[in-house]
């Protein structure tokens, strides 16, 4: 009895041992894990993203999360983004409202966490016969980023307004980068380019160009432009560093706002003006950036509506993460 008594008390013993082992392991895992821990940024240029480039330039993630690795990549459209985070090859990325609605409502795992600028957008023409849409002939082309973007979104509203079809110049577009676009306008290949800044400033500069006044009139200053999309395997699997990533956009955006003359000289090189030029144009008044979305509900709804996604969302809380504040 004795004997049976000693091998239970070492098994016992052994028991506790391996359970000891095995949540030192564990912890040992999470730690490695997290001090192992890499994030991929995915973003596109221009003044829409500054508060990703403050992100960058200041380490602002590394700031609440000091042991993750963040590899910055710069791609060339907001679908190219979605794809990595379907892919689960990128956790965060930036893009027009439009792009980030379709992913969310075509079931991409991921949600908004932050609305990132608003900026002007217009319709800008190098054709004095030109002052309206409905001056846009089958012949004219109009250059715009591609099919689906918020700029074609943008087009179908301001249509559907004045010409009473939201895809009435739709056979109108031709698809290029805005620089592209900006450098077919200023040639004279196409009749119009619906834009954005800074493209809107350096084309109002140049002779022979004019801006119609269509879109302002759908889609108002500080309405969102560019939001911020999060992988729902962060969001899920990694809180401390998702909450390390929305505190780093807020201080971001609150940087630009509170210190525009180094945010100008931050991002003038990139745009090839002077630090003056890029102030003055961080300055319009339809140039801003808040973390609150507006008009996100407003635009999914037309959407809908155009045919562009397949049902509007039910509500606010299917686009975006709880911390997200707006409409």
């Amino acid at each position: 009895m004795n004997k049976m008594k000693k091998l239970l008390s070492l098994a016992m013993v052994f028991v506790m041992l391996f359970s000891l082992s095995a949540c030192k392991s564990s912890e040992g895992g999470e730690a490695a894990s997290k001090e192992g821990a890499t994030l991929t940024v995915a973003y596109q240029y221009g003044m829409a993203y500054a508060p990703l480039q403050v992100m960058k330039e200041q380490k602002l993630i590394e700031k609440y999360y000091p042991d993750v690795t963040v590899d910055w990549q710069v791609l060339n459209s907001g679908s190219a983004i979605t794809e990595g985070i379907a892919a689960n090859s990128i956790d965060v990325g930036a893009m027009g409202v439009a792009p980030a609605i379709t992913a969310v409502k075509k079931g991409v795992p991921c949600k908004i966490f932050s609305n990132m600028s608003s900026q002007p957008h217009k319709i800008m023409s190098n054709n004095p016969d030109i002052q309206s849409l409905s001056d846009i002939t089958p012949e004219n082309k109009i250059a715009l980023v591609n099919i689906g973007s918020i700029q074609h979104i943008l087009l179908a509203m301001a249509a559907e307004k004045e010409l009473g079809d939201a895809h009435a110049l739709d056979d109108n577009i031709l698809a290029m980068s805005h620089p592209d676009g900006m450098t077919a306008l200023l040639a004279g290949s196409v009749d119009c380019q619906l834009t954005t800044s800074p493209y809107v400033f350096k084309e109002a500069e140049e002779e022979g160009i004019h801006s119609l006044s269509s879109i302002s009139d759908v889609w108002p200053e500080g309405n969102s432009f560019i939001v911020a999309l999060a992988s729902t395997k962060l969001h899920d699997e990694n809180p401390d560093l998702y909450d390390a990533v929305t505190k780093a956009m807020a201080d971001a955006i609150d940087y630009i706002n509170n210190n525009p003359e180094e945010v100008a000289a931050m991002l003038c090189e990139n745009e090839g003006v002077d630090q003056e030029t890029m102030l003055t144009w961080l300055q319009d008044p339809a140039c801003g950036y808040s973390v609150e979305t507006t008009g996100l509900m407003q635009m999914a709804e037309f959407m809908a509506e155009a045919g562009f996604i397949e049902e509007a969302p039910a509500d606010y809380s299917e686009l975006v993460y709880d911390n997200v504040k707006g409409n």
